[in-house]
């Protein structure tokens, strides 16, 4: 199975930004993120900087010596293709999606241009004028009662979810996985040797449920195989 998709395209398209962030050490802990899930872009609007900043990003300062700074979210973003802004507010004025339901278009979108997701201020979020200038809003799920997440664990959030995305595609791309034949054609042979058993229940539904069971493991060619041999021995 062939993946056109550019993992490493992907991931630099993508720009973090952050808006007004307070406490230094939250953009400390952004920069190891963007470390950890390869996400290198981090764009800062004026942000409130400090030696304890790069105390908290550690080995992954470099990724905080190449941010880029700005005095206003219009220009952070003024090259960017598409931009996604984060809130934990349901706001009537603007359709807000769950995130994990926008994930497959941020990944679409990363693929061929650049990108920014946003991050409001840790104790307000982004502001109704930021969100105006947002193409896409979103939420990350949350109990209801205690929804707020900080900053540095919402861009981990986002991040990890982007990066692990990526990776099972991947995972699954390398599989030498088996056709839809070769499934039907595993059934047809496990079906046979269990309409020799005649303790079976309601085999017409048993089949059924076979079938679709099958169908939803993605077997390689080689588990096909292991399966035909385990039934042979019926």
């Amino acid at each position: 199975m062939k993946l056109n998709l550019d993992k490493e395209r992907v991931l630099k398209n993508i720009n973090i930004v952050l808006v007004n962030p307070q406490i230094p050490e939250n953009i400390g802990l952004v920069s190891r993120v963007l470390k950890n899930t390869k996400i290198t872009n981090l764009r800062l609007v004026r942000p409130f900087l400090s030696s304890k900043s790069f105390e908290v990003a550690k080995r992954s300062s470099d990724v905080l010596k190449k941010a880029k700074t700005y005095e206003s979210l219009e220009d952070a973003i003024e090259d960017l293709y598409y931009t996604f802004g984060t809130t934990r507010r349901h706001r009537k004025y603007k359709l807000i999606y769950n995130f994990i339901n926008i994930l497959p278009q941020i990944i679409f979108l990363a693929s061929g241009k650049k990108i920014g997701i946003i991050f409001g201020q840790e104790d307000f979020g982004l502001s109704k004028k930021d969100l105006e200038l947002c193409d896409s809003i979103f939420y990350i799920p949350a109990n209801p009662e205690f929804s707020s997440y900080n900053l540095a664990m919402s861009v981990g959030i986002v991040c990890f979810e982007v990066f692990n995305f990526l990776e099972n595609i991947y995972s699954l791309s390398s599989l030498d996985l088996a056709r839809r034949k070769d499934i039907e054609a595993l059934f047809g042979f496990i079906e046979k040797r269990l309409k020799r058993l005649k303790s079976l229940p309601r085999k017409d539904l048993f089949f059924s449920s076979a079938r679709r069971t099958l169908r939803k493991l993605l077997l390689t060619k080689k588990e096909v195989e292991i399966l035909k041999a385990i039934f042979l021995k019926m």
